[in-house]
């Protein structure tokens, strides 16, 4: 067989070139390198180990770190939460209710003083101090620290006079303290604040008693201070202010040196002290963090893990070595035979090279052998014979791939399309920018937002879009932390100036873009529109001081203002006046020609009232038809002509609504200030009545109220009503009206508001508005609560037991909630009657619950507990009630009239009460709409998902014998 020259120089080497160069064989090189590899996988997988290890003791140890800053904060919580409630108590202690009331120091340290040695011994207590409501010190014991203590106790204390809310302080001087700065409540009134001290030792020691670890509380010492006796840390500045047990501060005093500052501490250190390994790190404790002046370090004895560490190291390398040998002795054995075989082939390959596939297949079987089973060799044989015929198709397969890779570019540039239309039709802003901070792209709903084009804003600068103000000035600085990698987002709020120079308030994120190219995008910003949100939030806050329909101040605001002029008044010794109006015959107008009347009229009312005062003179709408005016430094005659020119200017005006003609008319009660009342309540109740006066005296005038009347027109009106209220009870004149409260989802009554009525004598039918104030004040209001829910719930099992199932809303007295015996009561009748509870919800407003809202929260969930639920009334007309639905059991909650009666043609009362039941279905709360009183307002909060309905519109109250269930309370 003729062989190939190349083929026979392959196999006998080239004299001129691979005869210069020594030879070394594969098997040496294999040996050799087999070792080197083993020994890199020994060391490598040793030090992997080593390194997992070290990394799970890492993890281990930062796990446990914040487990002991999370126990330290909890100890520094609780021991916060305890001088707290110590300080609630403090008003209870024999005889300190009265001093502080009498805001006589020299009696509140008499009296608190045998309580001061064992608040020492037993709490710990190194401070107290007494101050009134107008920081003035009154008693204290125990000494502070530094002045410094005693200045920022004061600004503590002037806080919360201002605020009337708690604090809890943390001050690290000489040593660290925690404190408790809380107001003092006596029978209701705000009599000053007290301020109580503890150290922080008692939190070190419990520390080391739950964790095991020791502990350290280091407070920072001032330059200039004087040297103190304690164990210090000189390299620190620095005293050990507590220590566990066990500690040894040499220890520290040793690191100290060693890391003269403690910010290299910070991620923690490792020491050795002869045989013994320890961890030292601070603790990063928020409440430390803020003062700068004292931190915890954690001494954790980790010898058993550090030579744990080091065993298993030393292990896996003896391991590891003793395989490294047994290794090289197989190899060498299994690689003699087949690199003799393997060489054949290497000589061969050069055949194939030079594309004689045919001799190099005759060259590879002129030795092949016949062998019973197949080897690496045998399998380098065939795969070589099949790589020559494979190497003849290569083209094709090449052109294939290539056809392939071209459908795949099809693929890319269509998720690319998708990805560019979904940033279009997103509905938030979508600008990307280049390193300069000029906007490359713009998304459509940008475009249509901000009026302009991307093609326009291409090249422009981002912060020109902005209306840079306030707070904004260092914007530009952030962005280019940004789109220099300093920082990878950026979060603000600014307005955008659009093309029409309208303004519109963005919420932008932008965040930094990973760039391959110069080109490339830098920054990706996104934009969410803010402004509709904004307004609805300055409405809302709007709303908390002002009467939605006359955009008048309310009530609360009404009286804050008066308060602030009764101060006023007697700092400066001026004299002033209060004038009470109240519509006359307003109720007849409601009742004959609906409410949209009476709103009007209201609208009309508060219009003249406001066009017939002085601009300093100032205007609410107490609620209902009631009105007031401040009149600021005036004489009685002064508030008589202004009242006398109101009521001129409301003769002359007149309202048609529905063809009947309204005028209005009002009477006036006038009360002057200092001389008729000195605080708010004594003044509207002085006005109140000379307001009732003017009625008696014929409606449509005013009267000045007198001292001489106060008592006597008092006492009668009392006992007046006194008289008839008792005489109802007797002779049950009081009668129950029912409206019916419909479910809006499938049309239905639901169930029924139980209102009360008084029969008078001459038969007319009396309004609770009329005997309610009277039966409050003479304390008949707790028999008339009882009377109510014992016939309510009679006449429920009466209709329960007739087969049928009516649920009952029942409302309840601000003063229920003080009543020993309702809860009593209401388990009595029940059992007696024996109705089910859960056919009863009970309305309350914020007033019931505003004195004491822990024993009202109570008593409200004993009732639950009996199956009844519960109601908040009015919500939405202040701020609290968004306070009072987290923190009250309620279960419904009805949305006040006053955003229900011109629902229809008000957007501004669509979008508030649209978020008051967003609010409450949030909270889990089913709401009610009252004074609901056409189809075109129950259509919208049908749309609005609200559950019930309340109104006209479903039905006006009325009689037990004009409702359904008439036939079973007669049985």
């Amino acid at each position: 067989m003729n062989q190939d020259p190349h083929t026979n120089k392959a196999r006998n080497g080239d004299s001129t070139g691979a005869g210069s160069r020594k030879f070394w064989g594969l098997k040496s090189k294999v040996l050799v390198l087999s070792s080197l590899i083993l020994i890199a996988i020994v060391a490598s997988f040793t030090g992997i180990t080593y390194v997992s290890l070290m990394n799970d003791f890492e993890s281990q140890r930062s796990v446990q770190h914040r487990r002991y800053a999370s126990e330290v904060e909890g100890l520094i919580d609780q021991i916060s939460k305890n001088l707290h409630q110590f300080a609630e108590l403090i008003p209870f202690l024999e005889g300190m209710g009265t001093d502080l009331l009498a805001n006589d120091g020299t009696k509140i340290a008499e009296t608190f003083e045998p309580y001061w040695a064992p608040l020492q011994l037993n709490k710990g207590i190194e401070l107290i101090r007494f101050y009134d409501h107008s920081n003035q010190l009154l008693a204290s014991w125990g000494a502070s620290e530094s002045g410094a203590h005693d200045a920022a106790m004061l600004d503590w204390v002037r806080q919360v006079n201002e605020r009337e809310q708690p604090s809890s302080p943390l001050m690290c001087q000489k040593s660290c303290m925690q404190f408790a700065v809380a107001p003092l409540l006596v029978e209701g009134n705000r009599v000053g604040v007290v301020v109580i001290g503890v150290p922080l030792v008692d939190a070190v020691l419990e520390f080391q008693h739950i964790s095991g670890a020791d502990i350290a509380l280091l407070v920072k010492e001032e330059g200039d201070a004087p040297k103190s006796k304690e164990m210090k840390i000189s390299s620190w500045g620095a005293k050990v202010a507590a220590h566990s047990r066990e500690m040894n501060v040499a220890i520290l005093d040793q690191v100290s040196k060693q890391y003269p500052d403690t910010n290299h501490l910070k991620n923690g250190v490792q020491v050795s002290l002869g045989n013994q390994h320890l961890h030292i790190e601070p603790l990063s404790v928020e409440r430390m963090n803020t003062t700068g002046q004292a931190l915890f370090i954690v001494v954790t004895d980790i010898t058993s893990t550090i030579q744990t560490i080091r065993n298993s190291t030393q292990q896996n390398m003896i391991i590891g070595l003793a395989g490294l040998v047994l290794s090289e002795i197989l190899l060498f054995i299994i690689l003699t035979k087949p690199l003799s075989r393997l060489k054949h082939i290497v000589f061969t390959l050069p055949l194939l090279a030079r594309r004689s596939f045919k001799d190099f297949r005759s060259q590879l079987h002129s030795r092949a052998e016949k062998r019973w089973l197949k080897d690496e060799i045998d399998m380098l044989d065939e795969t070589a014979v099949a790589l020559s015929y494979q190497l003849e198709k290569l083209e094709e397969e090449v052109a294939d791939r290539t056809r392939i890779l071209d459908g795949k570019m099809d693929e890319l540039s269509k998720e690319r399309d998708f990805i560019t239309n979904l940033l279009d039709i997103a509905q938030v802003i979508v600008i990307t920018q280049n390193v300069n901070g000029e906007i490359l792209t713009l998304n459509a709903h940008g475009e249509m937002l901000i009026q302009y084009t991307e093609k326009e804003l291409q090249g422009k600068s981002f912060i020109d879009l902005l209306a840079l103000d306030g707070d904004l000035h260092d914007l530009p600085g952030h962005l280019r932390e940004v789109r220099s990698e300093r920082r990878d987002q950026l979060r603000h709020e600014s307005n955008v100036i659009c093309r029409d120079a309208s303004i519109r308030n963005i919420l932008w994120l932008h965040s930094r873009l990973t760039r391959h190219t110069e080109n490339d995008p830098s920054i990706l910003s996104v934009g969410l529109d803010m402004t509709e949100h904004k307004r609805t939030q300055k409405r809302l806050a709007w709303l908390a001081d002002h009467d939605p329909l006359t955009d008048l101040f309310n009530r609360r605001r009404f009286q804050e203002e008066l308060e602030q002029m009764l101060n006023l008044a007697a700092r400066y010794k001026h004299s002033g006046a209060l004038l009470f109006f109240d519509l006359d015959q307003f109720k007849y107008i409601n009742d004959t020609s609906g409410h949209q009347a009476g709103d009007a009229l209201l609208k009309m009312v508060a219009g003249m009232l406001h066009g017939s005062i002085r601009s300093v003179d100032i205007l609410g709408r107490l609620g209902g038809d009631e009105f007031a005016v401040i009149l600021p430094q005036t004489t009685a005659d002064g508030a008589i002509e202004v009242a006398k020119n109101a009521l001129a200017c409301l003769n002359e005006e007149k309202i048609a609504i529905n063809n009947r003609t309204h005028k209005a008319s009002a009477s006036v009660g006038i009360a002057l200030f200092p001389e008729h009342g000195n605080n708010v309540h004594d003044l509207l109740a002085a006005a109140d009545l000379a307001m009732y006066q003017a009625k008696e005296a014929g409606r449509g005038g005013w009267h000045l109220f007198s001292n001489e009347e106060k008592t006597r027109e008092r006492m009668h009106t009392l006992v007046y009503w006194k008289e008839k209220i008792e005489h109802a009870l007797l002779h049950e004149r009081f009668l129950s009206y029912f409206q019916p409260i419909m479910h809006i989802g499938n049309k239905t009554i639901d169930h029924y508001e139980v209102l009360l009525r008084m029969l008078d004598d001459d038969g007319t039918i009396l309004a609770p508005h009329f005997f309610i104030p009277a039966a409050e004040q003479t304390g008949l209001i707790h028999a008339i609560d009882h009377m109510v829910l014992r016939k309510s719930i009679a006449q429920s099992a009466k209709i329960q037991h007739g087969g049928h199932h009516v649920r009952f809303s029942i409302n309840l007295s601000a003063h229920a909630f003080h009543d020993p015996e309702l809860l009593p009561i209401l388990r009595a009748a029940f059992e007696q009657y024996g109705a089910d509870p859960s056919n009863f919800m009970f309305e309350i407003t914020e007033t019931a619950a505003l004195e004491d809202l822990p024993a009202a929260r109570e008593l409200m969930e004993k009732i639950r507990k009996l199956g009844c639920s519960f109601t908040l009334d009015d919500f939405g007309v202040g701020f609290s009630s968004f306070y009072y639905i987290r923190q009250l059991p309620i279960d419904v909650v009805k949305i006040d009239g006053s955003f229900i009666r011109n629902l229809a043609d008000n957007p501004d009362d669509q979008i508030l009460v649209k978020a008051l039941c967003d609010v409450a279905r949030g909270f889990g709360k089913k709401t009610t709409a009252e004074f609901v009183e056409n189809a075109a307002t129950l259509s919208i909060l049908e749309n609005m998902q609200i559950d019930y309905a309340q109104g006209f519109l479903i039905g006006s109250p009325i009689p037990a014998d004009d409702t359904p269930f008439r036939d079973f309370l007669k049985g």
